[in-house]
């Protein structure tokens, strides 16, 4: 089958065009958005449009006879797949680096003008050589991200087209296109042109897809999400918390534990210092719980000044220990918070089981209660209730476990409360 090489140049620009449009209007619907996915499609629309530019100024000097358009029109092509290398870099979560963008366009120019590519066929293979680096780095920076998963079609995809890119230079050692004139009657070049159009077309809906599923993946993390802390709110830890229930199921059951804090007298804190520094204390508790706990731990808020942390694997006693470098961490970084003598400091109510098969629902209970009497017993301490309904308070330097109705303390002594603790 003979493809005429102007007439597929022409359809190849008229669809790039097309794709160009669809990918920036998409964007347009997202307000411009500079986030991951939008920004994502609209880059890669704007490669799109540069790449259209650049198929028409490489088609001036067959249609119209425009001298100069051909080295016009493959710079702007080696721009397009900067670009889209850019785009995928961007959206891999790596840092922005526009100077390497032109870095392709440069390098071409440079070969035409200071005599490195004399030939036509020379600047063909330097074109080709350019575009097939930009494919297989931008194949390389998806492959990065950390769920790759999503990214085969794109990646396989930039791969080929990096590989045919490739394909071309030695048929062009063993065809040479001579000269312009004799471009236009090549048996083999308008084939070049028609892959080049099937990639572009595939290459825009999979970035479609990709994006479409990196907006749902970041609602969803929205959704989960405490907007003010950043940790994960009531519904994703008691996402968590199924999870771990059938996990503990499934393996036999190990052992989990549940700390419930609760920030003291912070009513106090906003009405005496303002909701500013009301703000600033539940952050400073989020970052000190998070640089506390465990990386397989998972902290979360529940609502107000209220948290919660789920530690899979980890028995009481251990448990205790984690909560009173918690208690005793926040203690100290929010006695003072811009000059303030704030004095936060947090109760936490602990306990742990093995044996929950059938949900965390007592687990939590059990954990209210402790906290429950971490606050009667008179707040920044930290006590612990067991699979027996017994409770313990963690001293400065020991854990001592005591009958259901009584709680020990280093810092306050022997003191007395009622079964209300038993949930």
């Amino acid at each position: 089958m003979y493809l005429d090489l102007i007439t597929i140049s022409a359809a190849n620009v008229a669809v790039a065009a097309v794709l160009a449009g669809m990918l920036l209007l998409t964007w347009a619907r997202d307000g411009w958005s500079l986030e991951a996915a939008p920004r994502f499609v609209g880059s890669w629309g704007l490669a799109a449009l540069v790449f259209s530019l650049g198929g028409m100024a490489m088609l001036m000097p067959a249609v119209w006879g425009v001298t100069g358009g051909l080295i016009i029109g493959a710079t702007l092509v080696t721009l397009s797949a900067g670009m889209k290398w850019h785009a995928a870099r961007l959206f891999a979560g790596r840092p922005s680096a526009p100077a390497w963008i032109l870095l392709g366009a440069a390098v071409l120019l440079l070969a035409a003008f200071l005599g490195l590519a004399p030939s036509l066929d020379d600047r063909f293979m330097v074109f080709c050589s350019i575009l097939a680096v930009y494919g297989f780095a931008a194949a390389y920076e998806l492959r990065r991200m950390p769920d790759a998963s999503q990214s085969w079609p794109a990646i396989t995809l930039l791969v080929l087209a990096s590989a045919s890119h490739l394909s071309w230079i030695p048929i062009t050692l063993t065809s040479p296109l001579g000269s312009v004139t004799a471009a236009m009657t090549s048996v083999w070049l308008p084939y070049v042109v028609l892959a080049t159009l099937l990639m572009w077309v595939a290459l825009a809906f999979v970035v479609l897809s990709m994006a479409k599923d990196r907006d749902e993946e970041e609602q969803r993390s929205h959704a989960l999400t405490d907007i003010l802390t950043g940790l994960p709110n009531r519904r994703a830890l008691f996402e968590v918390a199924e999870s771990v229930v059938e996990r503990r199921v499934h393996g036999g059951g190990t052992p989990v534990s549940l700390l419930i804090a609760d920030l003291d007298y912070f009513k106090d804190t906003n009405d005496t210092f303002g909701h500013s520094v009301g703000d600033e204390v539940l952050r400073l508790f989020a970052k000190v719980a998070k640089l506390t706990l465990h990386h397989s731990h998972v902290v979360g808020r529940l609502g107000g000044e209220e948290f919660a942390a789920i530690l899979p694997g980890v028995d009481g006693e251990e448990a205790v220990d984690a909560a009173e470098r918690l208690r005793a961490q926040f203690a100290e970084s929010a006695g003072f918070m811009s000059g303030l003598p704030v004095g936060a400091t947090v109760s936490i109510g602990v306990t742990a089981d093995r044996h929950v098969d059938s949900g965390l629902s007592r687990l939590f209970r059990m954990a209210d209660a402790a906290l429950y009497a971490a606050k009667r017993a008179g707040r920044n301490r930290v006590v612990f209730i067991g699979p027996d309904d017994s409770a313990v308070a963690a001293g400065d330097d020991s854990i001592v476990r005591t009958s259901p109705t009584r709680l020990y303390s280093r810092r306050s002594g022997l003191l007395e409360f009622s079964n209300e603790v038993s949930p």
